[in-house]
């Protein structure tokens, strides 16, 4: 039972996931690595990730929260507004007029996401207790694919748009959330096998 369960949470990943790649567990290193090697321009201050499997990833995974390239809006006082795409992001990003003023309904508040995220070096909870007028939720993932090039320029353009807001004076905050499994989780040698075998099979069908 505890088998299916866990395969639920776990095939609401990616959504440019492609056959050929092979997803396996992610450290700083290999984050530092995607970011230089593809030029991306994130703050290392900026980027997280989940803490744990079972009470991090997972409940991300049941909000059907666990998707990149993706962003996710918060207000001041922490209510979920909305999540943004590639299609929208420019104009909304650019003029904050545009964004949903009026809170989503039955939607997790920023707490839900920043109580399970943790920086992806030092392992630090997060915590912050400026307040901030926006709060920009970033996923995004070491997908290597057909689509990479597209991502890159995504997850950049996204960053830059929200850096130059952040240098005009804007009072945001930006969270670049990376998605991927964990080394950090500490899983057992059976959970690893069978979370790999199960996210990797799920793709392949």
């Amino acid at each position: 039972m505890k088998k299916i369960i866990l395969l639920f949470y776990l095939i609401a990943l990616p959504i440019f996931a492609q056959e050929e790649y092979t997803y396996n567990f992610k450290n700083s290193d290999s984050l530092d690595a995607y970011i230089e090697r593809y030029e991306l321009p994130f703050q290392e201050e900026d980027i997280y990730i989940t803490k744990d499997f079972e009470n991090s990833f997972r409940p991300y995974s049941e909000s059907k929260f666990l998707r990149s390239p993706r962003i996710y809006v918060f207000n001041a006082e922490g209510q979920f507004l909305e999540s943004i795409n590639n299609i929208t992001s420019e104009k909304k990003l650019a003029n904050f007029k545009k964004i949903r003023k009026r809170p989503e309904k039955n939607e997790p508040s920023l707490d839900f996401w920043t109580s399970k995220i943790v920086h992806y070096k030092t392992g630090n909870d997060y915590e912050d207790p400026k307040n901030y007028d926006y709060t920009f939720v970033v996923n995004w993932d070491l997908i290597e694919s057909e689509q990479t090039e597209q991502l890159i320029e995504i997850y950049s353009e996204w960053y830059n748009v929200l850096l130059r807001q952040k240098a005009k004076g804007e009072n945001i905050q930006i969270i670049l959330l990376n998605i991927d499994l964990q080394e950090r989780w500490e899983l057992s040698p059976y959970m690893r096998k069978f979370v790999l075998e199960n996210v990797n099979r799920s793709w392949g069908e």
